[in-house]
């Protein structure tokens, strides 16, 4: 006995290849999903590009305070120096070094 392999009727061949039914709500859930995927997405872009612009400010600032630190160091240094201490006394106490003698001029 030889088996033939039998040809698919009709009805047998639409039911295989029968499209899903249109399911809106299935549809709406992953819709809704990719919009919050979305959205989050945008929110986490807007929210880092924020973020770096306050780095960059802070940064900013950060080396003004150095560059304000550098020059009041300076300004340490200069005023410990013996000589600007001694141009200070003389300036605003008026002091005198022994054997000097101090003119002050005529006030009106």
């Amino acid at each position: 006995m030889i088996l033939t392999k039998k040809s698919p009727t009709t009805k047998e061949s639409r039911s295989k290849t029968r499209k899903q039914p249109f399911r809106p709500l299935s549809t709406f859930v992953v819709l809704f999903a990719f919009c919050a995927l979305v959205s989050s997405a945008y929110q986490l872009y807007e929210l880092r590009k924020e973020v770096n612009q306050s780095i960059a400010q802070i940064n900013q600032e950060k080396e003004d305070l150095l560059q304000q630190q550098k020059l009041l160091e300076e300004e340490i240094l200069q005023l410990n120096t013996p000589s600007y201490i001694e141009q200070l006394a003389r300036e605003q106490l008026g002091l005198v070094r022994k054997g000097e003698i101090r003119i002050a001029p005529k006030t009106e």
